[in-house]
């Protein structure tokens, strides 16, 4: 049986959860590439996004995934995050 994540106390945020702002969890990281939270799972079994296991947890450090964003190729860091900001209904 596979173990979730333990729900958010009364009074704590509703959002992704956040580190400092560097550690992002799934949401967090779907949040900031402007995918699903599935699409994310799917890149990290296919090794595709750089990711970190920190207690049994899939976690993401903001700078590596703007590491990753720039090294794609045909597009650019803000244009990435304009875009993903669009998918989810945010001001860029």
């Amino acid at each position: 049986m596979k173990a979730s994540p333990p729900r958010k106390r009364a009074g704590q945020g509703g959002g992704p959860r956040r580190v400092a702002g560097q550690i992002l969890d799934v949401a967090g990281a779907a949040q900031l590439l402007g995918v699903s939270e599935k699409a994310i799972r799917a890149r990290v079994a296919r090794g595709l996004l750089p990711y970190r296991r920190w207690g049994g947890r899939v976690v993401f450090l903001a700078d590596e995934l703007a590491e990753y964003l720039r090294r794609l190729p045909g597009v650019t860091l803000d244009e990435a995050v304009r875009n993903g900001a669009q998918r989810v209904g945010e001001p860029a």
